[in-house]
């Protein structure tokens, strides 16, 4: 199969792909793995740039696999890397368009919208281009894929339905390594490989993380793939839905958890007259394969030993990163799920973000200008960089639509709420409106823009609403044709008489 992929190439590519692969069978040799892997990277990019239904691809795939709390060696924060890359992929995706599909001004300015936002906050109060760029960058990239996504959904719908049904199915490996990381009390290669020891497991090992660096993460992860299987239905689609709500339990996750109630909450009521007795033996089956796989652990089989869960111990030193060590202690999940919804109000974290929302809305308050322009972009970040507080939590707001607002005003939080609306009311598709619902209430909790995975699942929302559902009609699934098709229809209508 190499070999045919190999000779269907055009004799210059062949040429190429010989000389690369020659040169980074050099750099193996002299012991340089890191200009080899660089190599592989940038002739994979090339590959993939040639299609845009591999562009598609690659986004998702970037977007939801790799992690961001690993550096690779990436020449900034490995955040602003890969948005960067995914920005790329996106651009160059348009240009392949750009002939046939032109360039949709209503499309193109939403993508814009929210940077416009972090620009006009950024002259008003001004520190420098600096802030403006590294605030704008991610919205800007953030858009771009938006209106590439939704472009190429309408073009291939299988394309979008095909790429929601595998990732699905990639969320049943990740589930069972969430497990494992809850057997052991460890997170595998992210505790060897993270750059600060916050993304370990040795910050909190009674949660799951999958491959994604943060329990959040994976949760918003897991509580999207459940929303997929559960509305799509592909063959077997119980056994992803039950795999993502074991991996919501054991990333204790409650955003998650509060996003995926209100969602199933509306599935509820949009389906009460279609469920059976079937429908109902099939979701009490699921509630306890599901509550079975999360409880069970080694420690439920010993007679007589109780052992408590591993605890985290912070490093003697700021700054530093402790080496952790693999425990031998399995983790409760059910009593640490059961902890995290006894007392919400009360825990640690829901304290640090009671005083992150008395910060934030004291720089919102401070004039009408912050209230409406906000203080800037990366106002919340210099904040914290300078004052911080004291609480041994993340120096973050925690709170998208409250960073927004402090950054960039009531405008920029208006044009946000606007957007995520917009795109909740002309959705095709009830798996996109499920998924936005989820969203919407999950980044409540926590700053989202930065995490790729998670912005991925608002990017698969994004490409399912221009999709439709599977099996709907015509009129509900594709909406309003585009006015020249609509003319063209009319025109051939007539002749036809």
């Amino acid at each position: 199969m190499v070999t045919d992929r190999f000779n269907s190439l055009g004799r210059p590519a062949r040429y190429v792909a010989l000389c690369l692969l020659l040169v980074a069978v050099a750099f193996l040799v002299l012991g340089r793995w890191d200009l080899a892997l660089a190599i592989g990277a940038g002739a994979l990019l090339g590959w993939v740039l040639l299609k845009p239904v591999r562009i598609t691809w690659a986004i998702f795939a970037v977007a939801f696999m790799v992690p961001v709390t690993i550096d690779l060696g990436y020449p900034t924060n490995p955040s602003y890397s890969l948005l960067l890359l995914l920005f790329v992929l996106a651009g160059w995706g348009r240009l392949h368009r750009a002939e046939r599909d032109g360039w949709p001004p209503r499309r193109i300015g939403a993508a814009l919208l929210l940077p416009f936002c972090a620009v006009l906050a950024g002259v008003l109060h001004w520190h420098g281009i600096k802030p403006v760029v590294v605030g704008v960058a991610p919205l800007l990239c953030i858009g771009v894929l938006g209106w590439h996504l939704i472009e190429e959904a309408r073009r291939d719908p299988k394309l979008i339905l095909r790429i929601a049904e595998v990732f699905t199915w990639v969320s049943v490996a990740v589930a069972a390594l969430a497990k494992y990381q809850t057997l052991t009390g460890t997170w595998p290669l992210f505790d060897q490989f993270a750059y600060d020891w916050t993304y370990t497991s040795v910050f909190d090992p009674t949660r799951a993380a999958g491959f994604f660096g943060h329990p959040i993460v994976y949760g918003s992860f897991a509580m999207a793939m459940a929303l997929v299987a559960l509305t799509i239905r592909g063959r077997y689609w119980y056994v992803p839905f039950t795999a993502n709500l074991i991996g919501l339990v054991l990333s204790g996750t409650r955003s998650a958890w509060v996003g995926t109630a209100l969602a199933l909450g509306i599935w509820l009521l949009l389906n009460v007259r279609k469920i059976a007795w079937r429908g109902v033996a099939t979701g009490a089956i699921i509630t306890v394969v599901a509550f079975a796989a999360v409880a069970v652990n080694p420690s439920t089989f010993r007679v007589g030993t109780s052992e408590p869960p591993p605890t985290w111990v912070s490093p003697t030193e700021p700054g530093t990163k402790p080496s952790p060590s693999p425990s031998t202690s399995s983790v409760d999940s059910v009593g640490v799920a059961g902890a995290r919804m006894s007392d919400p109000v009360g825990s640690a974290s829901a304290s640090a973000r009671f005083e992150r929302i008395a910060v934030a809305w004291d720089g919102i308050t401070r004039d009408w200008s912050t209230v409406i322009f906000g203080n800037g972009p990366e106002s919340s970040v210099r904040y914290l960089e300078d004052v911080g507080i004291g609480d041994g939590q993340a120096q973050v707001f925690d709170n998208t639509y409250l960073t927004i607002w402090h950054n960039f005003g009531l405008v920029g939080l208006l044009s946000l709420l606007g957007l995520l609306l917009a795109l909740f009311w002309r959705s095709r598709s009830l798996a996109g409106r499920l998924i936005m619902v989820g969203f919407t209430a999950q980044i409540f909790f926590f700053d989202v823009w930065l995490w790729l995975s998670a912005v991925a699942v608002l990017l698969l929302a994004i490409s399912l609403g221009a999709v439709g559902d599977p099996g709907a009609s015509p009129r509900a699934r594709w909406g309003r044709l585009p006015g020249r098709q609509r003319v063209a229809g009319r025109d051939s209508a007539a002749h036809s008489h």
